[in-house]
């Protein structure tokens, strides 16, 4: 069944650091749901290269997913995100990683090798289990 959990803005960067540790090379899946383009796959099991939060210059705040290996790199740009979500399954490891923007739009990140633990504490500072909205 597993559980969803928020991620508070501002643990962001904190968690996205440990995260690209522990999940460095993964392969992972990119969508993006969005009312304007409609929902896009953007790449399928390229190996995680890392997801950060810009903190410098005009976009403070932004984040960035970087996927690929030697032959091609993709780096996605999310612009103004307002919340983040761990999808985690049974095990404690990380299915999706949901990144909403202020356009309503989504990005997912889903992790797909062998399981990268989320390293969450339920009820502890920072992190707290919520639902994503519809």
């Amino acid at each position: 069944m597993g559980r969803t959990i928020e991620i508070p803005r501002e643990t962001w960067a904190v968690y996205f650091d440990n995260l690209n540790k522990r999940a460095l090379s993964e392969p992972v899946r990119i969508e993006v749901e969005n009312r304007d383009i409609g929902d896009q796959e953007l790449t399928r099991r390229l190996p995680l290269v890392g997801i950060d939060l810009e903190t410098k210059g005009s976009e403070v705040g932004d984040i960035e997913v970087t996927v690929g290996d030697e032959r091609k790199e993709l780096m996605h740009h999310i612009d103004n995100p307002v919340r983040v979500f761990l999808k985690v399954d049974d095990d404690g490891s990380i299915d999706c990683l949901e990144i909403e923007d202020q356009e309503n739009g989504k990005t997912l990140v889903f992790f797909e090798g062998s399981g990268v633990p989320a390293q969450f504490q339920p009820g502890s500072r920072g992190f707290e289990e919520s639902a994503p909205s519809p």
